[in-house]
C-alpha cells in the first residue's frame, strides 16, 4: 500500500530556512549554490542580516556537510515520543543559539510570516485538491518504475517559501511553490522519486562503466516524469509540452538520448528482472552511441 503524503505549513521550518538563506555564505557550499541561493529573497531581506548573528554562526559552524543540514531540517518536521521536534530536542550550541534568536524575535521573521503563512496555506489547499486524487497513482507508479518498495507509511511534505526548488531526505520533503500546479506535481514527484529510486545501484553501475555518475540524477527525474505524465493536463497543441515537465538536457546529463529509453521502459517495467538489469541495459545503450556523443557523458576522471 502506498504511503500517506502529509502536507503542512510550518513556521519553525520556514524560519530556520529563512536564517539559512540569509546566511547562505556560512552554510555548506553545495547548498549555498543550490536550494539556498535565493538571491531575490536575500536582496529583499538583506537588512535583517546582523553582524552579531553572522559572527556567532561563524564561531559555532553548525553544519559541516549537506547531510547535517538536511538531517536538522527534517528533524524540525517530526516530533519525538515526548512531543518535541527532534532537532530542537538535541543539545547543541546551534540549537541553543537558534532558540535564543526565536525567543528574542531576532531573526526578523515574524513580519515576513504574517504575509507568508496565509499565502502558503492557501497554496497548500489548492494544490492538495489536485494532488489527492492522483497521489496513490503516482506513488504506485514510482514503485513499479523503481522496482522498489516504499520504506515508510508516511511522507512529510513542508512548504518552504524561501527555497529554490526542494529536497528529499529519509521520509521528509521540503518544497518551494510554483504558480503552475502541473509543474508543482512534477516537482513533488521528483522529490518522491529521490526517496524510492535505487540511486546507489545506478551510481555504482555508471562508475563501473566509466560514465558520468551525475546521470543518476537524470534517472531520478525520468522516473518522476513518467510517474506523473499521464496524470497531467494534456498539452495544447499536443506536441508542445510545457517547460519544466520533461527532464531538461541542459541540466540532466544525457536526458535527450535517454528519454526514448525510459519511454519504452515505462510502458512495461516488468520486462526486466529487476532495476539493476534495466540500468545495465541503459548503460549498454549509452556505450553504443556514436563517439561524438560520448564526451558529454564520460566521467570527469582518468579512465
Amino acid at each position: 500500500m502506498p504511503p500517506k503524503v502529509e502536507f503542512e505549513v510550518s513556521k519553525l521550518v520556514n524560519e530556520f530556512c529563512h536564517l539559512s538563506v540569509l546566511y547562505a555564505d556560512l552554510m555548506p557550499q553545495d547548498l549555498a549554490m543550490g536550494i539556498l541561493q535565493n538571491k531575490a529573497y536575500q536582496r529583499r531581506n538583506w537588512r535583517l542580516r546582523e553582524d552579531a548573528v553572522r559572527l556567532e554562526l561563524q564561531r559555532i559552524s553548525p553544519f559541516s556537510s549537506d547531510s547535517e543540514w538536511y538531517r536538522f531540517t527534517t528533524g524540525l518536521m517530526k516530533r519525538n515520543q515526548s512531543g518535541n521536534f527532534e532537532s530542537m530536542a538535541t543539545h547543541s550550541r546551534f540549537v541553543e543559539f537558534f532558540q535564543d534568536l526565536r525567543q528574542r524575535h531576532a531573526t526578523g521573521f515574524d513580519e515576513i510570516w504574517k504575509e507568508t503563512r496565509p499565502r502558503l496555506t492557501e497554496y497548500q489547499y489548492d494544490f492538495l485538491s489536485q494532488w489527492a486524487p492522483i497521489s496513490d497513482k503516482v506513488l504506485s507508479r514510482l514503485h513499479s518504475l523503481a522496482r522498489n518498495h516504499w520504506q515508510t507509511e508516511k511522507i512529510r511534505v513542508r512548504y518552504i517559501d524561501c527555497l529554490c526548488g526542494g529536497f528529499a531526505w529519509n521520509e521528509s520533503i521540503g518544497l518551494s511553490t510554483v504558480p503552475d500546479m502541473d509543474i508543482q506535481k512534477k516537482l513533488l514527484a521528483h522529490e518522491l522519486s529521490e526517496l524510492i529510486t535505487p540511486q546507489q545501484i545506478t551510481l555504482e553501475e555508471l562508475r563501473k562503466a566509466g560514465l558520468d555518475t551525475e546521470i543518476t540524477h537524470t534517472v531520478v527525474d525520468m522516473l518522476a516524469y513518467f510517474s506523473v505524465r499521464d496524470l497531467l493536463a494534456k498539452p495544447n497543441p499536443p506536441n508542445r509540452e510545457r517547460k519544466g515537465l520533461r527532464p531538461n538536457p541542459s541540466y540532466y546529463p544525457a536526458a535527450d538520448v535517454l528519454f526514448p529509453v525510459f519511454e519504452r521502459y515505462a510502458e512495461d517495467p516488468s520486462i526486466y528482472a529487476d532495476f539493476s538489469s534495466f540500468v545495465q541495459d541503459m548503460i549498454l545503450g549509452l556505450q553504443s552511441l556514436p563517439r561524438g556523443m560520448m564526451p558529454k557523458m564520460l566521467a570527469s576522471v582518468p579512465l
